[in-house]
């Protein structure tokens, strides 16, 4: 993993994968954003990815997002301490 890839928790049932993305997008570069669902009922799991296009913006981002309100949620954001390929999470 080289640090760019986040995960976020604490998100709100209501977020969506592109809105996630602009919100990460304010503060850098975003590769990608995925919002993790049930498979059977499609209901948010509450959690999520962003994949940051560097080190540096991940570390922007946990910066300016950790502990912060999302959508009427708190949110914290730390690295992934495992890269899976988005296909397997």
């Amino acid at each position: 993993n080289p640090g760019n890839n986040l995960h976020i928790s604490g998100l709100s049932l209501y977020v969506k994968s592109r809105k996630l993305g602009e919100v990460f997008a304010k503060v850098g570069r975003v590769q990608e954003a995925t919002v993790i669902y049930e498979p059977h009922t499609h209901i948010s799991r509450g959690f999520g990815f962003v994949l940051m296009k560097t080190r540096q913006e991940a570390n922007a981002a946990i910066d300016a997002l950790n502990r912060t309100e999302f959508m009427g949620s708190i949110i914290t954001v730390t690295r992934v301490r495992h890269s899976f390929p988005p296909s397997l999470i």
